[in-house]
């Protein structure tokens, strides 16, 4: 079981989301997956991130150039997938963020 925040996050923009939107809005079309346990997503992220410095530790201190390439490409994939998962969250934000039912900011 996890401590992270993104879940409810997650369920904080579902409500948002029908809160302030004039037309329903087709998650679908959303960049986040709602279906999974975001918690989870970036805690696996995490660790292959992880796993992969670990290797590519161990390849560094060995002077095994072959595995250090090998691990910087999966870590490489890892960090990518984690960029990926933030992408969502910010595509997601700025939808929200466009709904019409907002009131104006204040310009001071």
């Amino acid at each position: 079981m996890s401590n992270l925040f993104l879940n409810d996050m997650k369920d904080n923009f579902i409500v948002i989301l029908k809160e302030k939107a004039s037309f329903p809005v087709d998650r679908e079309q959303l960049s986040i997956d709602y279906e999974v346990d975001l918690d989870e997503q970036m805690e696996k992220y995490l660790r292959l991130l992880r796993e992969q410095e670990k290797l590519f530790s161990l390849a560094k201190s060995e002077g095994d150039d072959i595995s250090m390439l090998s691990s910087l490409l999966k870590l490489r994939t890892h960090a990518m997938s984690l960029s990926s998962f933030f992408d969502a969250i910010v595509e997601d934000t700025e939808v929200i963020l466009r709904l019409d039912k907002w009131p104006e900011l204040p310009e001071e």
